[in-house]
């Protein structure tokens, strides 16, 4: 037994195991440490703690950040260069035309939980600002549940100073959850009013393309060239303040802090990325072609159609991507249709079929014109047949599925009525 013993002994020194009696000694220093308030918000991460009339406190975090200053590749000062009619562009929202980055107001929350409900609460609120030559940061910290109103009335006082509201997703998660949580706590939701410019969605049509993953964090280090430092996982956060109500142990928090700060600083920066890629007339700022083909597509949507023309092609002339350049062509094609310039129009889907013979599309479209417009019944009539016999060889070579059946349909009517037409032209 004294041998067994002694092996232990050494197994535990040389593996440098604590012993039970260890363990308990640090874990009774580490909660008297705890007990004396050591590791509390307020020694952990610097701030105040900011008294609302009779309703009591919370931990307030300001950070100042000069405008010169880089966040990643872009100097934070372009936000204040964005212009109403980029943004609304971007935003496909006219109401945003109004924008003015002095007057916006860049939110983000850290909450118990993702799916929302009245049982979610928002123990991180974020305030991002310009004011004079910095851009500044409130981050309003709920060291309990009973933090809770005096926060959101104080939030609810800095939030009548803006005009525009800017989040990443707040449509769909932060301002309904932070409208739950005003109304539960009987304030007033004055952002209900505010015009609200949400991040997420521009940046869906301008890199969902290309990126596929369109998280903030993927659009800070693919667009914005920023690499974060010690930051923590979105998913974890959750967890890190319940431990931090149970234990009130706040050093893993600092984290916390730091991620939502970056959070709300990357608002700002990439908004005036967007801005200033838009007013680049030479387009120069989209640095891929799929994402100048999704610049030029807005433009379409926002019925600037000579713009979109003009960014369309611009892809054309740089890029070798197949499928970049069939969107740009369709662009171009649709675009000169709606400008009613008939022989560009012509000639660009004429272009297109050239490069890509297979996509029936701009055969469809050709058709419609030499119909409607050309009277060139045969060429129309080639045009369709060209895309029935495509269609039916995909079907014969076990290739038709997803095949709409009422493109097909629509298309065979085409062919018919232009015979008909053709007949009666011939006499």
């Amino acid at each position: 037994m004294s041998d067994l013993r002694a092996k232990l002994d050494a197994l535990v020194t040389q593996s440098n195991v604590m012993k039970g009696s260890d363990w308990r000694t640090k874990h009774d220093a580490l909660q008297k440490q705890r007990d004396s308030g050591e590791f509390e918000i307020g020694n952990v991460v610097p701030g105040t703690v900011t008294e609302v009339e009779s309703l009591g406190g919370f931990h307030l975090v300001r950070t100042k950040t000069p405008l010169d200053a880089k966040h990643g590749d872009i100097d934070l000062a372009h936000a204040l260069d964005a212009s109403g009619e980029t943004i609304a562009l971007a935003a496909c929202d006219d109401e945003l035309e109004s924008f003015n980055p002095t007057s916006a107001v860049f939110v983000d929350t850290e909450t118990t939980g993702l799916s929302g409900g009245t049982g979610t609460v928002a123990f991180l609120i974020g305030a991002g600002y310009f004011e004079g030559d910095s851009f500044v940061v409130e981050q309003c910290f709920m060291r309990d549940y009973d933090d809770e109103e005096a926060m959101l009335t104080y939030l609810d006082t800095l939030f009548r100073r803006f005009e525009t509201i800017v989040t990443y997703n707040g449509k769909s998660f932060d301002v309904p959850l932070m409208r739950t949580r005003f109304i539960q706590n009987r304030i007033p939701f004055r952002l209900d009013a505010t015009i609200h410019f949400d991040l997420v969605h521009a940046a869906r049509r301008l890199w969902r393309d290309r990126l596929r993953d369109c998280s903030l964090g993927n659009i800070e280090r693919n667009i914005l060239g920023l690499q974060r430092q010690g930051d923590v996982p979105s998913h974890e956060i959750p967890r890190m303040w319940l431990d931090y109500l149970r234990t009130r142990d706040a050093r893993k928090l600092d984290r916390v802090f730091y991620h939502h700060q970056i959070d709300i600083v990357s608002l700002a920066a990439l908004t005036g990325w967007i801005s200033r890629a838009f007013q680049d007339e030479s387009h120069a700022g989209f640095d891929h072609a799929a994402d100048q083909c999704a610049a030029a597509r807005l433009y379409f949507r926002r019925g600037q159609y000579q713009e979109a023309c003009n960014c369309a092609e611009q892809v054309l002339a740089e890029s070798s991507d197949h499928s970049v350049r069939s969107r740009a062509y369709e662009l171009i094609g649709f675009a000169y249709k709606r400008l009613e310039r008939w022989d560009v129009m012509e000639h660009a889907w004429l272009q297109f079929i050239e490069e890509f013979p297979r996509h029936f599309v701009a055969r469809v479209e050709l058709a419609k014109h030499l119909e409607h417009r050309a009277k060139n019944f045969a060429e129309a009539e080639n045009h369709c047949v060209a895309v029935l016999e495509y269609l039916n060889t995909r079907e014969a070579l076990g290739r038709a599925a997803g095949r709409d059946e009422t493109v097909e349909t629509e298309i065979k009517r085409r062919l018919d009525r232009i015979r008909r037409k053709g007949a009666r032209a011939t006499g």
